[in-house]
């Protein structure tokens, strides 16, 4: 089983999410841990990747960057997955980043990565590429004519639907959204992340108030509930579907 953390969301330059980032750290097990920082959707931000430096080797991480806009060849797009101790994927645009990763063979290496025990993580569209699916805002992102939220297709780790930044107010509409799905849906606020350590289900918080919400479909409404910090195995995996939109 894989090492998987997914991050609602959070500002990572304010320190919001700093004990979630030291926990993603120390699943490394490693005094300098080597980390595959994969930028795709913010198009390779250079300001992104600049703050995440200044965010990541304070904690001891040798941090290397995944470009995929620039030159970047198929050996060493490769080499790099699969030589990283962590795996952090950025915020952004979810919709284009998962179209170039299957173009450019990132979402075959994530797995080989995934099955290897490689430390996964990352924040928002970087939180949705693990899940089956994830309640997306590409096309507002990318400046689309009457634009609307959408299922955005992962890479299916974790069983479940996803929703980040659940506490948002462009994010209140999920509930209606979710309804009707087969597989359940993890939705998290900000500051908080969800789990998966050696077959484990869990939640993680930087801010203690901060919730997880487990959503599922009993055919006839949504049933919601609370995921607590300790380590819950006993809610349903997802039927590992794609969403019915």
């Amino acid at each position: 089983m894989g090492r998987i953390v997914a991050i609602g969301g959070g500002d990572l330059s304010a320190g919001e999410t700093l004990p979630i980032d030291r926990y993603i750290v120390s699943l490394a097990r490693s005094e300098n841990p080597r980390l595959l920082f994969i930028p795709t959707a913010s198009h390779d931000s250079a300001g992104y990747i600049e703050r995440f430096r200044a965010a990541y080797t304070p904690l001891g991480c040798v941090v290397d960057t995944l470009c995929l806009y620039g030159e970047e060849s198929d050996d060493g797009i490769r080499r790099k997955v699969l030589t990283a101790d962590i795996i952090y994927v950025g915020g952004g645009n979810t919709e284009a980043m998962m179209e170039l990763w299957r173009s450019r063979s990132v979402d075959r290496y994530l797995r080989q990565a995934y099955r290897a025990g490689t430390v996964l993580s990352g924040l928002s569209a970087g939180s949705i590429c693990w899940f089956i699916a994830g309640h997306s805002d590409s096309e507002f992102i990318a400046g689309a004519d009457k634009p609307a939220y959408k299922w955005v297709r992962g890479l299916g780790f974790l069983p479940f639907l996803h929703c980040p930044h659940y506490n948002e107010p462009e994010r209140q509409g999920f509930d209606a959204f979710f309804a009707g799905q087969a597989a359940d849906a993890v939705a998290l606020e900000n500051n908080t992340a969800f789990v998966e350590l050696d077959g484990e289900y869990f939640v993680i918080r930087s801010d203690p108030s901060a919730r997880a919400v487990l959503l599922s479909w009993d055919g006839h409404a949504v049933q919601k509930r609370e995921l607590s910090g300790e380590k819950d195995c006993c809610f349903a995996r997802g039927a590992n579907e794609e969403p019915h939109r």
